[in-house]
């Protein structure tokens, strides 16, 4: 395997952990996750996965994790638990921050009315984009599929499959993953995710949460990168036509 090869492949694979790990820790939070965050397990993984995505560790990304391991030492599942209901689990329409791409867009444009969860055009969307590329969604009744964390977990695939393509050298697997990539990215993920992000960091009243938003806009400026888009117009430009759309 040639060099580029090899870091080709170690950036799809660095990338796809991240999201992974994102996903676990936007998701509502269970006893393993707690303790992942407060022993440094969950930090030292997201290191590592940053330097396989990066090649290296560079200042900034050190900052970060010092930043984050304050943030996360001695956190418990108790107060994550309250902090997660607090700022996600609010009735009715009364939520902090939506964690659904559907109702959060429906706030973010400033729509009348109630937003909807289930079965929006927003969520069957993602759910086509995930079918057509092997993903079965389970639970749907319960939990929306364009959720914070299924949306993580999708991109987390898609960075897999792309890794896969490249580990065999196969060029046209390989640009049609990327093909899929950039148009979820593009008309999904980037289109919320960071004014979530932005939201969660400003709202939360748990430093963990801010820490992990901070994780958050991290992994959405190498996902820019990844799609070919500026950083900072990818981080900025949530909700409005500044992040080109792909029509696939």
């Amino acid at each position: 395997m040639s060099e580029s090869v090899d870091r080709k492949l170690h950036r799809a694979v660095g990338l796809s952990d991240l999201a992974a790990l994102l996903a676990a820790g936007f998701s509502f939070p269970n006893e393993q996750i707690a303790q992942a965050l407060s022993d440094g397990r969950f930090l030292a993984d997201w290191r590592a996965s940053m330097i396989d995505a990066c090649g290296e560790e560079s200042e900034g990304d050190a900052d970060l994790a010092s930043h984050c391991a304050e943030a996360f030492a001695g956190v418990e599942q108790g107060p994550l638990r309250r902090e997660y209901s607090r700022l996600f689990l609010a009735p009715g329409v009364d939520v902090l921050v939506w964690p659904y791409e559907s109702p959060f867009v429906h706030r973010m444009m400033g729509a009348e009315g109630d937003p909807s969860l289930f079965r929006t055009r927003i969520a069957m969307d993602v759910e086509r984009r995930m079918a057509e590329s092997g993903v079965t969604t389970v639970d749907l009744r319960r939990e929306p599929v364009d959720s914070i964390f299924h949306e993580l977990e999708f991109l987390a695939h898609l960075h897999a499959c792309v890794a896969e393509a490249v580990r065999v050298e196969d060029a046209a697997a390989e640009a049609e993953w990327r093909d899929r990539l950039d148009s979820f990215a593009r008309n999904h993920f980037l289109k919320w995710c960071p004014r979530f992000m932005s939201e969660v960091r400003s709202l939360s009243q748990l430093a963990a949460y801010r820490a992990l938003s901070d994780m958050g806009k991290r992994y959405m400026c190498e996902l820019a990168a990844e799609v070919g888009l500026e950083a900072s117009l990818a981080l900025e430009g949530a909700g409005d036509e500044t992040v080109p759309p792909r029509t696939s």
